[in-house]
């Protein structure tokens, strides 16, 4: 009786919720399973996982993830799902951990190289996210959402060139001031404002041609 009744209580738990009207993780991308990985059975597992991890049910999402690995090791779309859960628990490096994996296997897979360049943004390593964004758009151009976030971060670490360049000209350190301004213009080659800074540090260093 009480092995029926955990039996009973077990499946209780497992009553999949339709998905929300506002997803609880609108940035993560569905782990979609590549023709030659699909069957039926695992389609809905990783149906079930995706919509209780939408409804912010972590530990069934947990478990349909995990269930699919164990039925298909090779599965990479149930790892690249259980990595998103990972995310989602604010575990960055256990969610990088297993996008690399899913990564080693199946390369060009954008679900895990969205997820990877997420785990990388949330580990503030934006150098390293910003390429990861970057690979995802080379492969699905159609990402718009990740298009957006690219301009995001190109813009701070433009932004962070520039603070450095202005810092190293404050203390004098004139070649690395020089250098960060010029890495500036290579990515913003319109900016009146980055040839006007370029153009004050040369002249404080008496190269009034240069500055001109």
């Amino acid at each position: 009786a009480l092995a029926l009744l955990a039996l009973f209580a077990g499946c209780a738990t497992r009553v999949v919720p339709p998905l929300p009207v506002a997803l609880a993780y609108p940035e993560f991308i569905y782990p979609t399973l590549p023709p030659p990985l699909e069957t039926a059975d695992e389609a809905a597992y990783i149906d079930r996982g995706w919509r209780f991890l939408q409804n912010n049910d972590l530990e069934n999402a947990d478990r349909e993830f995990a269930a699919a690995s164990q039925r298909a090791p090779a599965l990479y779309p149930a790892a690249t799902g259980g990595a998103y859960v990972a995310l989602a628990r604010q575990d960055y490096d256990r969610a990088l951990g297993a996008f690399d994996a899913v990564l080693r296997a199946a390369p060009m897979y954008v679900p895990a190289l969205a997820g990877r360049g997420q785990a990388l943004l949330a580990l503030n390593r934006s150098t390293a996210a910003l390429e990861a964004f970057e690979a995802v758009l080379a492969v699905d151009p159609s990402l718009v959402d990740v298009r957006s976030r690219i301009d995001v971060l190109r813009f701070r670490s433009l932004q962070d060139v520039i603070e450095g360049a202005r810092a190293a000209a404050a203390v004098g350190e004139v070649t690395e001031a020089r250098i960060g301004y010029e890495r500036a213009l290579q990515v913003s080659q319109d900016s009146a404002f980055l040839y006007r800074e370029l153009g004050l540090l040369e002249r404080t260093q008496g190269d009034v041609e240069a500055g001109l």
